[in-house]
């Protein structure tokens, strides 16, 4: 009964990630919009593919589009219906559900905001290392909240499932490099340079607030058993466990131990303080672990 209870809170408490997903994708579309396009700049994975993309049907097949109109979120939405399958059958339905907010936040709003026929920033390098820090908070925000803004997020959030050494920031700068070999032939070096700059502070930001990427350990103190069986079925971690007792009161005590990335630290918190609000908690950040360790997203 305590386990569906537990079960039906963390459901509700879920919602704010839906609003979170499409938060950060018109923060991203919004940077784009303003700060790199108006410079010609590039971005990296299949934002930047998108942009080559609409590059190509403009300046090769010589489409009629507006200037102030950025083609791009079109081609976004195009290129992510495929991943989204990924998505809901590889990874979760969460996701899911979350990545389709996002990309189609993202996509209209990239074909709504209009872009500025003068660039906001003028400076390439304060643009890109200010695009760079709205960007990949962007992107943070909507990983963080559970979903990806498809895309590269897709294959690397899949990808860090299977390879504990890959990140999402480590794949977007790998698939990058495709789009920036592509911007040497067909602009100046400069403007190259720039994108690189760009998406390597995208890539930074992201994999600093991607929580996925950060392995913490939680030592829980409590008198109250079946709080290891209920982490074990809410979020299918092993957890190891001893007996002990307190040296001040010499009452008996149960003290477990489990390993989780720093996304599910919030929700083990709330498991613990459901079944026992007077448990004491430890928590250790930045692990470095070797073994049976299972990035859950």
């Amino acid at each position: 009964m305590q386990k569906s209870h537990i079960l039906r809170k963390e459901h509700l408490e879920m919602l704010p990630n839906f609003f979170f997903s499409i938060l950060g994708g018109i923060i991203c579309a919004a940077n784009l919009n303003t700060i790199i396009v108006p410079l010609k700049l590039y971005n990296g994975g299949f934002v930047g593919i998108s942009q080559v993309l609409s590059d190509l049907a403009i300046n090769v097949l010589h489409l009629n589009i507006p200037q102030t109109f950025n083609l791009a979120g079109v081609m976004m939405l195009i290129l992510n219906i495929p991943l989204m399958l990924v998505a809901y059958r590889e990874i979760s339905r969460t996701f899911f559900l979350k990545t389709v907010l996002t990309v189609a936040s993202q996509s209209m709003a990239m074909t709504i905001i209009p872009v500025p026929t003068t660039p906001l920033i003028e400076d390439y390098l304060t643009a890109c290392i200010l695009g760079g820090l709205i960007a990949g908070s962007g992107i943070g925000l909507t990983l963080r909240s559970g979903g990806s803004g498809g895309g590269t997020d897709i294959i690397g959030v899949y990808l860090s499932k299977k390879y504990p050494n890959m990140s999402v920031g480590k794949l977007g700068i790998s698939v990058s490099s495709i789009v920036f070999i592509y911007c040497l032939f067909r602009f100046e070096v400069a403007i190259v340079v720039y994108s690189v700059i760009f998406s390597a502070a995208t890539s930074l930001v992201v994999d600093r607030t991607h929580y996925q990427n950060i392995k913490s350990s939680a030592m829980i103190f409590t008198k109250h058993p079946e709080v290891a069986d209920t982490i074990v079925q809410l979020l299918h971690r092993g957890v190891t466990c001893w007996q002990g007792y307190g040296a001040y009161t010499h009452e008996q005590s149960y003290i477990f131990m489990t390993v989780v990335s720093k996304f599910e630290i919030n929700r083990i918190k709330r498991i613990v303080r459901d079944i026992d609000p007077q448990a004491f908690i430890i928590i250790n950040d930045r692990l470095d672990i070797s073994g049976n360790f299972i990035k859950r997203l």
